[in-house]
């Protein structure tokens, strides 16, 4: 058999993996070190003998016409690619690990605090703020102290901020959550959420920390829910009002509703808005997961899980200070539309 620059490329390669795994076996688990001696081997053998031609002759990758060769290319794309799945796989993984360590230590250190006791009975307002500390202090201040009657508490998850958004929170009476690192905005209401639930408020209403929602406009959500009529009043700018954005925001706004009242059988005219009212009790429900498309999960979620829910107008206005920490256009898409997916597989 000749040794063609192609086979001696490919024993390199094989060699030079196992060299890899034996390197650094002490770092690897064990799996990984047998995978990777595994496929150095297989590339070996597979360069320097004829081993895999009857696999190959099964598959109709016979001799002549380079089908050797597109054949190997084949199989090598399946196993690169089942790599790849478990390598997403362990990442996910590990992710979902971090989360829960970030998420674990806010609640030890807002239980910790005696926190938890602000919370009970009442509407409970949760806002999660990454860098806000210019904006936050006038959001906070347009919380009503008491909405159709019951008193309010606010909880602000700061999530990894790098300036001042934990101190002017507590400066202006609320209660802080902390993240030791930055999430995401679903990350940080999930742990709100979980906070609250524990704590044993009545209704949570969600507001974005930039002031782009209006906390006097929170009662009308509310009052659905202490009605007893549903147990999740889902604010919709489209019903609103919203300020005037970017063409391929608002294009990409009316297109992803349309998915979800699709995908759901269910009419949703703002599936991005983060502004709602929801029943306490009902949040243990629901199965939470993206750390940052996370608006349009709730409400699939909400709707798989036949949560009572219903839409109602508010209003949208532009941020007070600060930038938006949303992605560019076509990444914020992606990551929406992959969250949509997901959130609706499940």
């Amino acid at each position: 058999m000749s040794a063609t620059p192609l086979r001696i490329f490919g024993l390199c390669c094989g060699i030079a993996v196992i060299f890899v795994a034996l390197a650094r076996r002490r770092r690897l688990r064990n799996v990984d070190v047998i995978l990777l001696l595994v496929l150095g081997a297989a590339v070996v053998v597979v360069s320097e003998t004829n081993a895999a031609d009857g696999l190959l002759r099964l598959f109709s990758f016979n001799r002549g016409g380079d089908r050797r060769i597109i054949g190997i290319s084949v199989f090598a794309i399946v196993v690169l690619f089942g790599l790849a799945l478990r390598a997403t796989a362990a990442t996910s993984r590990s992710d979902r690990q971090l989360s829960a360590l970030v998420e674990g230590l806010a609640a030890d250190q807002f239980a910790s605090a005696g926190l938890p006791d602000r919370f009970a009975g009442k509407v409970a307002v949760l806002i999660p703020a990454y860098d806000e500390e210019e904006a936050l202090p006038g959001v906070l201040a347009q919380v009503p102290e008491q909405v159709c009657g019951v008193p309010t508490a606010t909880l602000v998850v700061d999530d990894g901020s790098r300036d001042n958004t934990a101190v002017v929170a507590r400066a202006s009476g609320a209660a802080v959550a902390r993240h030791v690192a930055n999430r995401g905005g679903g990350a940080a209401l999930r742990t709100g959420y979980r906070l609250l639930s524990e704590a044993g408020a009545r209704v949570v209403v969600t507001l974005d920390a930039d002031g782009q929602h209006l906390p006097g406009e929170m009662e009308r959500l509310v009052a659905l829910v202490l009605d007893g009529g549903v147990d999740l009043a889902h604010g919709s700018r489209v019903l609103g009002h919203a300020a005037p954005s970017h063409f391929s925001r608002e294009l990409g706004i009316a297109f992803f509703n349309r998915v979800v009242s699709l995908l759901t059988r269910t009419r949703v005219t703002d599936c991005s808005n983060g502004f709602r009212a929801v029943r306490a009790s009902v949040l243990p429900r629901l199965v939470l997961r993206q750390e940052q498309f996370h608006s349009s999960e709730f409400v699939i979620e909400a709707i798989k899980r036949g949560v009572a829910a219903v839409e109602v107008p508010v209003t949208v206005v532009p941020r007070t200070h600060g930038h938006t920490k949303k992605p560019a256009t076509m990444r914020y898409g992606l990551g929406f539309a992959g969250a949509i997916l997901r959130a609706w597989l499940r």
